[in-house]
């Protein structure tokens, strides 16, 4: 499944929809399932342009998020903040978070915007706090780097899925990265990221 965005004159909404990959693209089905807030943007005039406009890299910019997932910014809710506290059910789900910085990058990608493939991960109703509703959590396999590193490293993208996520959205345009503590990380500085194509893929948006 993924998530899209449609915008109108009153507000960006979402949808999920099934999505058929083959090794260049991803094209979205007819059906629509479910309609959502989402953080992946698609303006509806672009939607069926997208099969053959993904791209399997995007260059990013570091950005500053909430500061909840690594407890910098202090909630009496989420003490060592919301990834160390969801670590123990992802790990006994079948993902072990370990190898992974508590703590996501927020890489803004505009002008591009991101279409959500097949995920590597995929948990529904995860109750990982009793301060907030049970959450799916959906992980999608992606590379990062620094632009002046040659050396990729493996990573995820985190996306708890906006339908269930009822406080911090992101802007449109940010993934939430889920990687290895990298030397040199500080806002403003551009990475590159990438992925399979049934993964994650990357357009030019006209926002």
């Amino acid at each position: 499944m993924a998530e899209y965005t449609r915008t109108d004159a009153e507000m960006p909404m979402s949808v999920t929809a099934p999505v058929a990959c083959t090794p260049y693209a991803c094209g979205l089905g007819l059906a629509v399932q479910e309609t959502v807030f989402s953080s992946a943007f698609a303006p509806n005039r672009q939607v069926t342009l997208l099969a053959n406009r993904l791209q399997t890299s995007a260059k990013a910019i570091i950005t500053r998020g909430h500061g909840i997932a690594s407890g910098k910014t202090k909630d009496a809710r989420f003490p060592g903040g919301t990834l160390s506290m969801q670590a123990p059910f992802f790990r006994e789900l079948g993902m072990d978070p370990s190898e992974f910085f508590t703590g996501t990058l927020n890489l803004s990608v505009h002008p591009f915007s991101y279409l959500l493939g097949t995920p590597l991960h995929s948990f529904p109703q995860v109750k990982w706090t009793t301060s907030l509703p049970a959450e799916n959590f959906s992980f999608y396999s992606c590379q990062v780097r620094l632009l002046d590193d040659t050396v990729p490293l493996d990573a995820l993208v985190y996306w708890p899925h906006p339908s269930t996520k009822p406080e911090f959205h992101q802007d449109p345009h940010v993934l939430e990265v889920l990687a290895p503590r990298i030397e040199r990380v500080e806002y403003g500085k551009e990475m590159v990221i990438s992925a399979d194509p049934e993964s994650l893929g990357f357009f030019l948006s006209e926002d």
